[in-house]
This record gives structure tokens, C-alpha cells and sequence, in this order.
């Protein structure tokens, strides 16, 4: 793998990790709605499949 797409696939997971940390945090603050839960749910999604993508082109998945 190619030390620039491992550093950036490194750092898309700590960011989803980031997300997820902050979204149960806030719901365990304060329920949150069905819009604003789905918003940060699409959010780490794309952030996923961006991992996902650097892992196939380097031909990991």
C-alpha cells in the first residue's frame, strides 16, 4: 500500500471513530431528532466508503 493512501485511509477511520465518539455522546446528552441523526449517519457513510475505496484501489478489499 502505498504510504500516502495508508495515511489517508488512517485517517478517514480516525475521523468516522471521531464521528461516532461525538454522535454517542450527544445522544446520550440530549436525544436527538430523526433528521439530525440521519444527517450524521449519511456523513459517516460517505466517510466509510471513502476508507473503502483507498482498501480496493490498493486491492485490499
Amino acid at each position: 500500500m502505498k504510504e500516502d493512501n495508508l495515511k489517508l485511509a488512517q485517517k478517514g477511520i480516525d475521523d468516522a471513530l471521531n464521528t461516532v465518539d461525538a454522535l454517542e455522546k450527544t445522544m446520550k446528552q440530549n436525544p436527538l431528532s430523526k433528521e439530525t441523526l440521519k444527517e450524521n449517519f449519511d456523513i459517516l457513510s460517505k466517510k466509510v466508503e471513502e476508507i473503502e475505496d483507498i482498501l480496493k484501489t490498493e486491492g485490499i478489499l
